[in-house]
């Protein structure tokens, strides 16, 4: 990504988990928001889906890398997923992609459009929202787009993509890469030692 130029979108409050009020804060610049994840004592975890074969699954679960004790699982409620080596989308246009994150993330963002069948990106909105409601509404047709959340104490547990089909198109959500707020690595390894973080999750469709 070479955006330089502050993107953040929105500020928004949210419950967390335990009841507490949180601001969350919607970036549409990924370099913006790397240096808020970080600028936070924290790095940044990759899932690129690369290593899942293409084909279709009911769900899929993974870990980002480095290694951060983070569980992803993705689902769409009724017909499942499709991947394509680095893309992952529901089988079906009309259903929405859903992932849930094991235990919860600070920030969580990606690589999030609407595409023809995962492949050429199409034109139509899209809606990325929280478990608890915040959300991204626009157009995101290009695979460079970036949408991504980062909350100052909620622990954010669930992220649900939507798309509003345009007169005479089909478009699917679709996700290139997902970046997830980590631990530093020190800070990681402290936690690990203290039996506080499992090992990475491996793979499975």
């Amino acid at each position: 990504m070479k955006n330089t130029t502050l993107a953040i979108s929105a500020l928004v409050t949210l419950s967390a988990v335990q009841g507490a009020s949180a601001a969350v804060a919607v970036f549409t610049n990924y370099s913006v928001w790397g240096s808020t994840v970080t600028a936070n004592g924290q790095t940044v975890a990759v899932e690129d889906f690369n290593s899942f074969a293409p084909g279709a699954a009911v769900s899929l679960t993974g870990s980002p890398l480095p290694a951060s004790g983070i569980t992803w699982t993705a689902t769409a409620p009724t017909h499942g997923l499709v991947t394509n080596f680095a893309t992952l989308r529901p089988d079906t246009a009309t259903e929405d992609l859903v992932f849930n994150f094991a235990p919860g993330v600070q920030g969580i963002g990606g690589n999030i459009y609407t595409s023809v069948l995962g492949e050429t990106p199409s034109f139509a909105y899209i809606k990325v929202t929280l478990v608890d409601g915040v959300s991204y509404f626009g157009n995101s047709d290009n695979v460079e787009n970036f949408i991504g959340f980062y909350s100052d104490t909620a622990s954010i547990a669930k992220l649900t993509i939507k798309v509003f089909q345009m007169t005479g198109s089909t478009s699917y959500a679709t996700v290139d890469n997902l970046y997830f707020a980590v631990p530093a690595p020190g800070v990681l390894a402290l936690l690990a030692a203290a039996g506080l973080v499992s090992g990475h999750t491996r793979r499975r469709a």
